[in-house]
């Protein structure tokens, strides 16, 4: 049995989840984790989101609310899918 650490892409935390999302991270990390794990191995999937960048400075420039005030929104929508 091997150990495989799977670390999934960081999407920006500055607006609801899209098609983009599944697409670009969630789907081709958790296909790869299962399979892993349907060959016995011990895998460990790590993820999050991404608070510090600019489209984070920019949708909350828009809103005008701070960074950490958007990041921390959108965290909650994002964990409530």
């Amino acid at each position: 049995m091997s150990h495989i650490l799977v670390n999934v892409a960081w999407p920006y935390a500055n607006g609801p989840r899209h098609i983009g999302h599944v697409a670009g991270f969630g789907v081709p990390s958790d296909v790869y984790a299962r399979y892993e794990r349907m060959k016995g191995n011990d895998v460990l999937m790590v993820s999050g989101t991404d608070e510090h960048g600019t489209p984070i400075l920019v949708e909350a420039d828009k809103e005008g609310v701070s960074a950490q005030e958007l990041a921390n929104r959108y965290n909650r929508v994002i964990t409530k899918d």
